[in-house]
């Protein structure tokens, strides 16, 4: 006799269909959870750091910087909290009558100068308006050579840092930022403002202007009536600007930005600084 099959025929093609679904099911399951375990998380997808490193050059200073921001909790362009660590390293030169007697006697220094940031802040949108504020340490230095008595800014200093950026976007026109800091060492303060067009959707240039300021500026200006404040001629807060034109491509997840102008002589501690030129080559990646 012929072996019974033990499933009736009947059955036959219900029991295919089960163990075809059955089977398909188990060969989809450790897909899917390969699929969940191998899916990237949102730092391997967005922009959350960003780095940046430049140089700026004049004809008595130059100055060599580099900084990176970090946003942990989400994208570097998205509002919420972010860490900033920031320092440079420049040289800048500068001469003055340090004579006690009525005949002059013009010095010339020679200074390193550098410093560090390291600042919490927040970014915020506000319709076209992005604003980031930041506050923190800072610490700058001014190791001058040989000494001279009459600077208020000789030495290093640590204070209490904050900074405030702006950017208004005006569409396919262009933008405007405006980028503020001030910290207690040495009372540095620093303003930079550009106004700028597109060329084209990846190339901007326009208009910029810069302002410097710290305690030997003050005392040089006159705003100063400290004891520790020594002038022989007062300066002019135009001695102390920068006016200049900018360059700037952009791509995805970069920056790359030239200017180049005249400056007042920001350095110079007595009587009217002559203008001369300067040169910033800044570069910025984003990932």
């Amino acid at each position: 006799m012929p072996e019974r099959s033990p499933v009736p025929r009947c059955a036959r093609p219900r029991l295919v269909l089960w163990t075809a679904l059955a089977a398909a099911l188990l060969s989809l399951t450790p897909l899917s959870v390969a699929a969940q375990e191998t899916r990237p998380s949102w730092r391997d997808v967005w922009k959350w750091r960003e780095t940046w490193s430049g140089v700026d050059v004049a004809r008595d200073n130059w100055l060599v910087y580099s900084g990176i921001t970090v946003a942990p909790f989400g994208h570097i362009h998205d509002p919420g909290w972010r860490v900033r660590l920031a320092g440079g390293y420049g040289n800048y030169e500068y001469s003055g009558n340090r004579s006690t007697t009525p005949t002059p006697d013009i010095q010339s220094f020679s200074a390193a100068t550098y410093y560090g940031d390291a600042l919490v802040g927040y970014l915020e949108r506000f319709g076209p308006l992005t604003a980031k504020a930041f506050g923190g340490l800072s610490y700058i230095a001014h190791d001058i050579t040989p000494f001279d008595p009459e600077n208020l800014v000789v030495g290093d200093d640590i204070g209490v840092k904050g900074v405030l950026e702006l950017w208004l976007d005006i569409g396919e026109i262009g933008f405007a930022s405006l980028d503020a800091s001030w910290s207690s060492a040495h009372d540095t303060r620093n303003a930079r403002a550009r106004l700028g067009a597109y060329i084209t959707p990846s190339i901007s240039t326009g208009l910029e202007g810069w302002l410097n300021l710290d305690n030997q500026s003050d005392c040089d200006l006159g705003w100063d009536n400290s004891v520790d404040c020594y002038v022989d001629e007062k300066t002019h807060l135009f001695d102390y600007t920068r006016a200049g034109l900018f360059l700037r491509y952009t791509w995805d997840g970069g920056e790359l930005s030239l200017s180049g102008g005249i400056s007042g002589g920001s350095f110079q501690t007595a009587g009217d600084a002559e203008p001369e030129p300067y040169a910033t080559l800044n570069w910025l990646t984003q990932f």
